[in-house]
């Protein structure tokens, strides 16, 4: 199964074809005919049937906005390809050239697929993208069985899909903008209610979030909190099309933020780790390579920096190395485990005292 599909305006992305493909045969949808969608809904929720997929990610959330299901029972091919050791997050086109010595066209990778009719070029492209997967799939199911990996692989497809099944939480959209840990807690909550507005409009009017606010006016907006068109402006990824159509609603957004009570102000995030903790930074990403090479896997298959953030707050807030409620999954199991207790029996000093971040102030109007 592949889709391909339109976003360069939109929030949602919107489908221009899904190719299906079994044994010699390919089948192209155009989801711009259809309005019954119940036969593709029951195959893909069907546990039976095995979906092969490659890099799943975006075809999985265009199945959610389209459908309203994700599928089950899917195996992916990059993710395979990984435990099967080959490169890690492997492209396609590379991968049918690894494992079946066939050269495959990208000539069509940015091309219109909500323009009608599709040329023979596009056809063909968007067959070649499925066609050949079942071959793969036949090539690396065997590779990951003599591996022992079937079963870690199947857990991190059905992981992804999970996850993909999640929508951020407005309310929470401000933590992924950089550097917010710079901001005083006034100031994030003013970011809050911009990114707040800015997840939920988008999604109501189907734009993409940039053209609402840019990501990168984001944080000067939350600290320079402007009060009208003219310091928008002064905002160098404010653009005048976005001032023209939403400065007004940024302006009553930062006004909104400004209204926030005090005792309703986001808990500021952590800033960066201290240089005194360097040492365990090191020790930690060692022991997931090296735990990564006694497991024959790539070192990119461990979240060792997800792990160095949180094993490392915790140990400065409480002198202890741990993670609370950790998932129930392979590498909890193969990897975190004796990693906090490799962690736990090293002599590392006493954590340091460290002074809190220092946020930025707003400047004089």
């Amino acid at each position: 199964m592949d889709t391909e599909f339109v976003r360069t305006k939109t929030f949602w992305p919107e489908p221009g074809l899904i190719q299906l493909g079994y044994g010699d045969d390919v089948w192209l949808i155009d989801p711009l005919t259809i309005s019954e969608w119940q036969p593709l809904r029951d195959l893909l929720t069907d546990p039976q049937i095995v979906k092969v997929m490659h890099a799943m990610g975006e075809d999985l959330e265009l199945f959610r906005y389209l459908l309203d299901v994700l599928p089950q029972n899917v195996f992916d091919t990059q993710i395979a390809a990984a435990y099967a050791g080959l490169d890690f997050s492997i492209g396609y086109q590379r991968l049918i050239a690894e494992l079946l010595t066939i050269d495959i066209p990208k000539g069509e990778t940015r091309s219109d697929w909500l323009a009608r009719p599709l040329t023979k070029s596009q056809i063909d492209y968007a067959a070649l993208d499925v066609f050949y997967l079942g071959q793969a799939y036949l090539k690396l199911l065997p590779r990951l069985e003599d591996k022992g990996f079937t079963e870690w692989h199947r857990e991190d497809c059905n992981t992804q899909i999970s996850n993909s099944g999640e929508d951020t939480d407005p309310d929470q959209a401000w933590r992924n903008v950089k550097l917010a840990w710079q901001l005083r807690p006034q100031q994030l909550a003013v970011l809050q209610v911009l990114c707040h507005w800015r997840e939920t409009e988008a999604r109501i009017l189907n734009l993409s979030r940039n053209r609402l606010i840019p990501a990168g006016a984001l944080w000067e907006l939350a600290r320079l909190q402007p009060r009208n068109h003219n310091d928008l402006r002064r905002i160098k990824a404010m653009k005048p099309q976005v001032i023209r159509q939403f400065g007004n609603e940024v302006l009553n957004k930062v006004v909104e933020g400004q209204e926030v009570p005090p005792e309703h102000y986001p808990e500021p995030p952590a800033g960066p780790l201290p240089k005194q903790v360097q040492p365990m930074v090191d020790a930690i990403k060692q022991f997931c390579q090296q735990r990564a090479q006694e497991l024959g896997l790539p070192p990119e298959l461990m979240p060792a920096k997800l792990w160095v953030g949180k094993l490392l707050r915790s140990w400065l807030k409480n002198g202890e190395f741990s993670i609370q409620n950790p998932p129930e999954v392979w590498r909890t199991r193969e990897v975190l485990a004796p990693l906090l207790e490799h962690m736990t029996n090293q002599n590392f000093p006493t954590p340091p005292s460290i002074p809190p971040s220092t946020p930025l102030s707003i400047p004089r109007q």
